[in-house]
């Protein structure tokens, strides 16, 4: 065996722990741009109600953000089918979200 052999085998043991811990982690698409904001109450400091589509579109910011660039989000141009097959795949890679916020998330992104 020789040097560069160890070396490369090395390696490959450091990246293979690597990815694995990354799809362990939920974030296997991606890596974060930036830590996702706290969504706002549901008023604002005038205690006027937020309106609803900016719920959505908080939830989405907050939800999608924490494993890839939003642009990625907003680029996919997916129907209804395509965005909930797409939401399945982020929950079975780590993302939890309430059947009531992926019916909002899902509801958003097709409308826009």
């Amino acid at each position: 065996m020789t040097v560069r052999t160890v070396r490369y085998g090395g390696l490959l043991a450091v990246l293979t722990i690597l990815m694995v811990a990354t799809v362990l982690t939920g974030c296997a698409d991606d890596t974060p741009d930036a830590i996702a904001p706290e969504p706002p109450a549901a008023e604002n400091g005038d205690g006027a109600q937020v309106p609803e589509a900016d719920e959505a579109l908080v939830l989405v910011e907050t939800k999608c953000s924490g494993c890839h660039a939003l642009s990625q989000v907003w680029a996919a141009d997916y129907d209804r089918a395509g965005w909930e097959a797409a939401v399945a795949r982020m929950e079975d890679r780590g993302l939890q979200v309430t059947p009531e916020e992926r019916e909002t998330i899902i509801d958003y992104l097709v409308e826009n």
